[in-house]
């Protein structure tokens, strides 16, 4: 007999699946979404995300990110020939993100098609109240007059993430502004939260998860003044000045920054 497939269903939101005939791979998988991305097509398959909104006993409602895909795998080193179908590695990370208490996405539920094939389905809890970093720094950094009492608590928020996310050994991979969100309830505390973690992984070398993240990170915070980049960096090192391995690593990510730019 073949291995089981994978398949998860939140025991805190299963009745509120039943009850919108969201609790088995076939129904989610035949819900109709509107995608909020178009499908890709590579890999020699396809993948697309939508926005689906599920109803609770009390009228109101939850927002959802509900994807699908079919024969879109990514190879690892358990599965160097066939691969594993990215949405797939981007739950099993979610989970492991959960357990280590770093804000991601909350499964709501993931399925592989029963039959075996490599059809895959993954729904998510909408990180409400919370928005991209790409959009608040259009906000809070492009004015030529910004507010730095606002700038400060996001750039330590960032920073204190990209370390907590970097001390469990995770490398992102994809490390963007639109990729990091942001809660500013308390503004004087943002709450970050992180998506896109299908290219995620584990890295047990310190100095590559710095610069890889964190070139990606520099290269694209748009608006971020020297100052502010300065500020981030320490913060993410714990230093309150720089001692010569930082700024060797310093001279990586923005030599690395630059090469990519003119690419």
């Amino acid at each position: 007999m073949g291995q089981a497939l994978p398949l998860f269903i939140s025991s805190k939101f299963s009745e509120i699946l039943s009850k919108n005939q969201l609790d088995t791979f076939a129904k989610v998988w035949d819900y109709k979404v509107n995608w909020f991305e178009e499908p890709n097509e590579r890999r020699g398959g396809w993948s697309g995300v939508g926005r689906i909104n599920i109803k609770q006993s009390d009228g109101s409602e939850i927002g959802a990110f509900l994807k699908k895909q079919d024969k879109h795998c990514r190879t690892s080193f358990l599965h160097p020939v066939k691969g594993v179908p990215t949405f797939q590695r981007e739950f099993e990370m979610m989970q492991y993100l959960a357990n280590k208490r770093v804000k991601a996405p909350e499964v709501l539920f993931f399925g592989r098609n029963p039959l075996g094939d490599l059809k895959t389905t993954l729904m998510t809890k909408e990180l409400a109240g919370f928005f991209p970093l790409e959009e608040l720094t259009e906000k809070l950094f492009a004015d030529k007059r910004p507010a730095i009492s606002q700038q400060r608590p996001v750039i330590s928020a960032v920073a204190a993430f990209a370390r907590q996310l970097h001390s469990i050994k995770i490398q992102h991979r994809s490390f963007y502004p639109k990729h990091l969100f942001v809660n500013m309830t308390n503004q004087n505390a943002p709450e970050i939260a992180v998506i896109d973690l299908e290219k995620s992984r584990i890295n047990v070398i310190p100095a590559m998860r710095t610069l890889i993240d964190l070139t990606t990170l520099n290269r694209h915070a748009k608006y971020w003044s020297k100052t502010r980049r300065m500020s981030f960096y320490l913060q993410y090192l714990g230093l309150k000045r720089l001692t010569p391995y930082a700024k060797w690593m310093c001279r990586m990510i923005i030599k690395r920054s630059n090469r990519v730019k003119h690419n």
